[in-house]
């Protein structure tokens, strides 16, 4: 009860954090410095703050004794200090997008506890460009060879990658097949760069196997999407091609048999008629229908 009645809050003012935003890009090594008074130096230590305002101990260190680190980040050894002093710097090796987050620096001794203002890291994506290739033309029976190329500012970890396939019929994101990362990579010292590629064999492809074909790559906790490979039949579009025109010709020709054959049949009765009505004048006999008739008949045929 004692040292907790005597214990006491330090000033921000006494323990320094350099930086309150820091900018980093994914796969750099990046410093955070934290400068004390020289009189407290008894407990320091760096805390994470996620975006959740969840708060993990990453490191502590007593006296001038063997840093004591979370086993979270222990085992990635990525993550590093170095103690002064007047100073006790983390460093973090190999950035990721997921190290975005509050970084506070804590130092107390017997009486008092210090913490700093805090450091806000922002570690960017690595820029990625995924490509696919296109196919022309394609047949049954033949075998393809589906590409998806990634090109990365530097290498950052495993890539995996997955193909989906959208066909007539079937929702958008259909899983069709995982790939785990099984293509061939190359790094440019010149540019530090890489490139990778990867490819989905199919042999002996059917109607069945048409659609557009989408792959998706996991790297540098980021995923994209390329923008897709249509498999296409050139055969079975052009036989489709075919059968539309015979279709539209044989009704044409339907059609105009069909009028000729109307237009026959109302000439015929049309003089029929004529000649039925004619005769009923004759003898004085009129019929409101067949007068009405001869106001509907007005086919004029003549025959030669």
């Amino acid at each position: 009860m004692y040292l907790l009645h005597f214990a006491v809050c330090s000033s921000d003012a006494d323990i320094v954090q350099e930086d309150n935003v820091k900018l980093g890009q994914a796969g750099e090594d990046v410093n955070l410095a934290c400068t004390f008074s020289k009189l407290l130096q008894t407990t320091t230590a760096w805390f994470k703050q996620t975006a959740d305002r969840k708060n993990v101990q990453i490191v502590s260190l007593y006296l001038n004794q063997q840093p004591s680190w979370n086993e979270d980040f222990d085992k990635t050894n990525r993550f590093n200090v170095i103690k002064g002093d007047d100073h006790f710097n983390l460093t973090i090796l190999k950035t990721k997008p997921s190290d975005s987050a509050t970084y506070y620096c804590v130092v107390s001794s017997y009486y008092t506890i210090g913490m700093g203002a805090g450091t806000r890291l922002l570690v960017k994506g690595i820029h990625i460009i995924l490509q696919q290739s296109s196919i022309d033309k394609l047949h049954p029976g033949d075998s393809v060879s589906l590409q998806c190329s990634i090109f990365t500012e530097s290498c950052a970890g495993e890539h995996s990658v997955y193909w989906f396939r959208q066909s007539l019929g079937e929702s958008q994101g259909v899983l069709y097949t995982k790939g785990e990362r099984n293509g061939q990579c190359e790094n440019s010292t010149e540019s530090q760069t890489q490139s990778c590629v990867y490819n989905l064999f199919k042999s002996n492809i059917s109607h069945s196997d048409a659609g557009i074909y989408y792959c998706a790559v996991a790297a540098c906790g980021e995923i994209l999407f390329g923008k897709g490979t249509e498999l296409n039949f050139r055969g079975k579009q052009l036989m489709l091609h075919c059968l539309l025109m015979y279709s539209v010709i044989c009704n044409l020709i339907f059609n105009m048999l069909f009028e000729f054959y109307i237009y026959l049949v109302a000439c015929t009765y049309g003089q029929l008629y004529r000649k039925e009505i004619h005769q009923q004048m004759l003898v004085g006999m009129f019929n409101s229908v067949y007068l009405h008739y001869i106001g509907f008949s007005t086919i004029d045929c003549k025959i030669r």
